[in-house]
Formats: C-alpha cells, structure tokens, sequence
C-alpha cells in the first residue's frame, strides 16, 4: 500500500480507499481459489510482492524482500509516471494504450502484462447501487488531486501537477451549474475526500462525469459515462506534463470529451453529453484503456496471474543430501 490507502497511526488499510477498491475484487479471486495472500504497508519477506506505487513511497532496501516484484499502477491515470516501473520484474497494465505509453521509452516488453483494471468490476458486474436521485441530469464533478504527493497530503498549489486539476477552482466549477437542473455530487481524489475515500459508488446512476486530468477521466469512459472538460482551467498543464506524451495530453489534443473553453460553456455541454452520450472516438480510445473483453474480469485475471507467478517462483523442495568434503580438483575452477 501506499500512504494514501494506509491509515499510518492506525497500521492498517484504509477501508473504501482507492486500493482497498482496486484489490478488492483481486483478494477475492484469490480467496476463491484457495490462494493466501497478506496487505501491508511494506513488502513481504521472500515474496511475489505487488507495489501499487514507485519504489520511493515504501522503506528504503524493500527490493531486498522481493522473490518476485509486480509494479501496479494506483489508478487509471498516465501522467507519466509508470517509467519508473523500470525497476519491477513485472508491471501490470490495465490496456494497450498504457504498453504503447511505456514502448516508447524502450520499456522492456518482456515486463508488460495487459490484464484490465479490477477496481471498476462490481460497477461493470451491476453489483453497485448508486445513491437516490431525481430527475435532474445527475453530475458527478470528480477532479484529480490538488498537487499532492507524500509530502504535501493537502495538495500544493505551487507543484507542477496542480495545473491539470481544477480542485483550485471547484467553488467556481460547481457554481456554474444550476441546482435546479443539475444534480451535482462532488467526488474529491481520495487524497481530499473525507476519510480518504476513493470515488466509485457515486459514478452508479450518474449521467456525466466533469473531470480534468486524472483517472475519472478513464473510469468513467470506462463505465460508458461522457466526460465534460473544464478545459479553460486544466488544458495548458495537461498538454504539455511530461513533454505532451501522456494520454492525458492526447485527450486534450485531440478534442475528446466536451472540452469547455469557457465558463460559459460548461452548463450546455453537460446538457448536451447527457443528452448524447459518449461519442465514437471516445468509445473506441476507452477500448485502449481498458479493452472490452477484460472489463469485469479484472480481478479474476490478476489472481490468476499472481498465483501462477507464485507457483513458478516458489523454490521446488530439495532432497536433503550429506554435504561432502571439498577436495582441490572439486573446487578446481571456481575462483
């Protein structure tokens, strides 16, 4: 785990956290099939151990316990960051689209594996009621972290990533649409919202999704929910983080979602994703996030992927056998 889904003071996992909803659905693959597994702040001794972040969120040496070492990202996000999963054995990606991100780096391809993004599966599954609703056009305004990182928890307005976020801004995003009209529900990133909680039962029963630069943008395409944009606070730093190769710059640049270039435009433009719905480019780019045929099965595919790589990397037993005396022809060669 990382500090963001692990109540430090308590030492233990943050229940409704963002990788408490992503591994769920894996944990529970793994108990049906019989495979012990353990969650931890830091890895495990001489074990497949599965970081959900990079190495400098966990103590220093912590390769040291890896038999094996898996690097996952924490959500759906591209913001450059997985390059440096470079030093995990295996690093699992929900689609294509984050493969061709890392290919173009020279990431090792033998590190790849595509095995879809379990945290959405009870969403994709049907198996999560969403809240009570009217018949107001059911917004959920779900932006990305203000700038946040270990050392600044709260965000930091003066980091780089601040810019892709509107968090800054979400009085003024939010008092553009008329609650007579709109049923706004604000789904802070876990590093905002109240008791770390991720955003995952407000997107059931939800018409569109305002997001700006992070993983909602995904997940909800994902869940065939439009995306609207607010373009005019988030674009700049969005096309431009990490030398404009991030899917999230791809996004910007090619139009997708209903990007609003104004205030004055955000309002329609919810209206109207409401009333038309994700569009084809849209469509067919949330296919390389996460394909079709591995939503709602991602848990179930990454259990199985886990338990073979501990099956493989687990030492076959060894008959014990009487150590015999090393003479100078048997060690002949060795130096």
């Amino acid at each position: 785990m990382n500090s963001t889904s692990w109540d430090e003071q308590a030492d233990t996992m943050v229940a409704g956290g963002q990788l408490d909803r992503y591994f769920r659905p894996v944990w529970d693959a793994l108990e049906a099939m019989g495979v012990p597994y353990s969650v931890g702040r830091q890895p495990a001794r001489d074990a497949v151990n599965v970081y959900p972040n990079n190495r400098s969120a966990y103590a220093p040496g912590s390769q040291r316990n890896d038999r094996e070492s898996v690097g996952v990202s924490h959500g759906l996000a591209d913001k450059g960051y997985r390059q440096q999963y470079r030093f995990f054995r295996h690093v699992l990606l929900p689609g294509p689209g984050f493969a061709e991100v890392l290919r173009r780096t020279r990431f090792p391809e033998r590190k790849l594996h595509i095995l879809g993004y379990p945290k959405l599966d009870p969403l994709l599954n049907h198996q999560v009621a969403g809240p009570e609703r009217d018949d107001r056009i059911r917004v959920v305004y779900a932006p990305t972290h203000g700038g946040g990182s270990e050392r600044w928890p709260e965000g930091n307005r003066a980091a780089p990533g601040a810019g892709a976020t509107s968090w800054w801004h979400r009085d003024e995003v939010t008092a553009l649409l008329d609650e007579d009209a709109f049923d706004v529900v604000t789904a802070p990133h876990p590093r905002h919202s109240p008791g770390c909680r991720a955003t995952f039962e407000e997107y059931a029963g939800a018409d569109v999704v305002i997001a700006d630069g992070g993983s909602t943008i995904y997940e909800a395409w994902v869940l065939g929910i439009p995306v609207v944009l607010p373009a005019w606070l988030t674009r700049a730093r969005n096309e431009t983080r990490d030398s404009g190769r991030t899917l999230e710059a791809r996004v910007y640049k090619r139009g997708l979602g209903y990007q609003a270039d104004a205030p004055g435009e955000l309002a329609d433009l919810v209206r109207r994703a409401a009333g038309e719905g994700m569009r084809p480019a849209e469509t067919e780019f949330a296919e390389t996030i996460v394909p079709t045929e591995l939503r709602g099965a991602g848990g179930q595919v990454w259990a199985e992927f886990l338990a073979h790589l501990e099956d493989r990397s687990r030492p076959a037993p060894s008959r014990r056998v009487p150590p015999q005396p090393r003479t100078r022809a048997a060690t002949a060669g060795r130096r």
